[in-house]
């Protein structure tokens, strides 16, 4: 076996046991939220969904009686309870106070107690009203708790209550009668309602999540991108129009000094076009195109621009890359090719990208000057381009010697199973 075929299979194994441990953690059983807004609507339709099954509830009772007056007694004493502690959080809700998963869990405890006391007092299995409501019950809880080990230990202690209940009460299940079966039928249904609006709820949180990320990550680059033109561009060209000045001041004098500032006003100009070529090459990330092909007309705008010659070299087959994470690659490598126009004076440069099977491995280099030793304290752009690659889970790695042999400026990142 290969080196790096080894390397991959440690690595394989190193994700499945990292996927065994986050399996079995805590977090797991935790819920996803406890955002008090978050929480706020799906508690409203909650609260007006359980003033409909009081009203149900309450037809039932008076359509028709069958039961006799000590049951409907129990009964009434039940649904009063539960108007009363419903009108509470309604009452929450409505003047927006907290509504938060205490709450929440205190209304799913009172309503399985409730409703398994129901169920008892109504003979168990042969009850056909209350049993019924251990459904709505269970889903709310996976709205909630979202956790799907969490909602499932919670459905198990909800049918464990039922099942004995049912077991005994009374005579408890006529097994000539397969009322064994009846009631393992319901307990299924029971998990099979959390399952169902469980997957829901997971696939609504994950949507959202993903939103809210997007957004912030969007508010991130637009701040970097507004500090960067505050920090650049905007300088440059401020200096540019100062230099102009300048010049037509120095037009009449014979010495070189006009040669001089003109000379210094076209380098910040090509800075100034060099920074512009960030935020419009990194708009062509958004509309799809992939990270090789971007690169590549970028080096070939930075060549035009400044006269420097640039290169792209390829290894291996780029794999499908998520936005976020070529819009990070793509601001390192702009971000180097600046450091390297502003203080290298390279007579080339080149970005070098390696698709490897577990990863890649980008680095731009330069033949200049090389880096002074307090680098990373001077300006934002290591420091932006170390925060780039720590967001997509990478590692930024710094070289720099002598005149001749330069500057690189590489980022290893792994490519995320999921």
């Amino acid at each position: 076996m290969s080196a790096g075929n080894g390397l991959a299979v440690r690595r394989r194994a190193q994700r499945l046991l990292a996927a065994v441990t986050e399996a079995g953690s805590t977090q797991n059983w935790q819920p996803y939220s406890t955002d008090p807004e978050e929480l706020r609507y799906p508690a409203k339709i909650f609260v007006w969904v359980r003033w409909f099954l009081h009203g149900a509830s309450i037809l039932e009772l008076v359509y028709r009686p069958t039961a006799t007056f000590l049951t409907y007694s129990v009964y009434i004493s039940f649904l009063v309870l539960l108007a009363t502690i419903n009108g509470v959080v309604h009452y929450r809700v409505v003047a927006g106070r907290s509504v938060t998963l205490r709450w929440m869990l205190g209304l799913s405890l009172l309503d399985v107690f409730i409703i398994t006391a129901g169920t008892a007092v109504g003979g168990g299995l042969n009850n056909n009203l209350f049993y019924l409501l251990y459904y709505p019950s269970l889903a709310w809880f996976a709205v909630f708790f979202g956790s799907f080990r969490l909602s499932f230990g919670w459905a198990t202690v909800v049918a464990a209550a039922y099942a004995i209940v049912c077991l005994s009460v009374g005579a408890g299940l006529d097994f000539e009668a397969k009322e064994e079966k009846i009631l393992f039928g319901r307990i299924v249904v029971m998990y099979a309602v959390v399952a169902s609006v469980n997957l829901l709820a997971r696939a609504e949180r994950i949507r959202r999540q993903r939103a809210v990320t997007r957004e912030r990550e969007l508010q991130r680059e637009r701040i970097e991108l507004s500090q960067t033109i505050h920090d650049t561009t905007a300088q440059s060209v401020f200096m540019i129009g100062i230099g102009i000045d300048t010049a037509r001041e120095l037009i009449k004098k014979p010495d070189g000094e006009l040669e001089a500032k003109l000379e210094a006003t076209s380098a910040l100009s090509k800075s100034a076009m060099w920074e512009l070529r960030h935020p419009i090459d990194a708009g062509l990330i958004f509309e799809g195109r992939t990270l090789s092909r971007v690169l590549q007309l970028h080096a070939a705008s930075f060549e035009t621009i400044t006269s420097i010659p640039a290169e792209v070299v390829l290894t291996g087959t780029e794999p499908s890359l998520p936005s976020v994470t070529r819009s990070r690659l793509f601001s390192i490598a702009h971000n180097a090719l600046t450091n390297a126009l502003r203080h290298a004076r390279p007579s080339k440069v080149s970005i070098v990208v390696d698709f490897e099977d577990e990863g890649l491995r980008m680095s731009v280099s330069d033949d200049g000057i090389g880096l002074p030793d307090d680098y990373a304290e001077r300006g934002h752009g290591f420091r932006y381009m170390r925060a780039n690659a720590e967001r997509i889970n990478g590692r930024l790695h710094v070289q720099s010697g002598s005149r001749g042999t330069g500057t690189t400026v590489m980022c290893e990142i792994e490519y995320d199973p999921t």
